[in-house]
């Protein structure tokens, strides 16, 4: 299984502190990163100075089996900055992905830096829906998931047969990113409930009287009456951070920007960009909070 190069991983490291402990606990579990990732890098020496990601991205856009390129990881020597060595990379990047990918992804905070590559912003939504009083009911078999061996086989197990949680735009990658991003977000799998009765994961949290999913892992996507009654929780509304499609009708669209995302404790909001067509583009959609790279 292949590790994340030294020299990139304290590049990595001086840029996003948490970044390669995530990594290398991931890989640990059987999630490698170096295993997903193409690096394009800049060296002085032995020393990585600049860093451009590329992940082939499994999906499924409007009904269609698809693999999109999605850049990550873009940064430069904090020594190094102001000397073009990032927009060197990400041309050389996207020079491989041309021919290859008919659409390149990103999430970013600095848009105005990839706009001159061909970028453009996105707008994306989550989903709310009210919780009738009826769905309900005390969880009996949810149980947080931990990263101790049978945890983890399992994990492995629901990731390999998973079922896209939106015919419109879902995730059929197989776990690194799933796994590094959970890492990353909540140092650990806090958020990961298993259902035995259900034999599916939920990525949530109850924040006052919202139910927020953040992703549903199973061979099959239950609806969404079953899943807040194995959760559990006594809320008054669903928001899901993904589109609904399989879980049911009555949601609402609500667009998603930097304010609702730090309501939601997310002080690090990445907005999504584009290059080249995405299919539900134009209509109310997210990509999966756990696909983001």
């Amino acid at each position: 299984m292949p590790s994340i190069d030294p020299s990139l991983a304290a590049l990595l490291g001086r840029v996003w502190s948490r970044l390669p402990e995530a990594a290398a606990r991931a890989e640990a579990m059987g999630f490698a990163w170096a295993a997903v990732s193409t690096p394009f890098v800049r060296r002085e020496g032995q020393r990585v100075v600049g860093h451009v990601g590329v992940i082939e991205l499994p999906l499924v856009i409007a009904g269609r089996r698809t693999s999109v390129a999605s850049i990550h990881a873009v940064c430069t020597d904090p020594e190094r900055r102001g000397r073009g060595l990032g927009r060197a990379l990400m041309a050389e990047a996207l020079a491989a992905c041309d021919g290859r990918y008919d659409t390149v992804v990103l999430t970013t905070g600095i848009p105005d830096f990839y706009a001159p590559f061909g970028f453009r912003r996105v707008a994306e939504h989550a989903f709310v829906r009210p919780v009738p009083p009826a769905w309900r009911r005390p969880a009996s078999s949810a149980r947080v998931l931990t990263e101790q061996p049978e945890d983890v086989r399992r994990l492995h197990h629901l990731l390999a047969e998973r079922a896209p949680v939106s015919a419109r735009l879902g995730s059929r990658e197989d776990g690194t990113v799933f796994v590094v991003a959970l890492l990353l977000t909540w140092a650990g799998f806090s958020r990961v409930h298993y259902h035995g009765a259900l034999d599916v994961l939920t990525v949530h949290e109850v924040q006052g009287r919202t139910l927020v999913l953040y992703d549903v892992v199973g061979a099959a996507i239950p609806p969404l009456e079953a899943l807040v009654g194995a959760i559990g929780a006594d809320v008054d509304r669903v928001l899901t951070l993904f589109c609904p499609d399989q879980l049911g009708d009555d949601f609402a669209a609500e667009p998603w920007d930097e304010t609702r995302a730090a309501a939601l404790g997310d002080t690090a909001f990445a907005g999504l960009m584009a290059r080249g067509p995405l299919a539900v583009d134009g209509t109310p959609f997210m990509l999966p909070a756990l696909t983001r790279t």
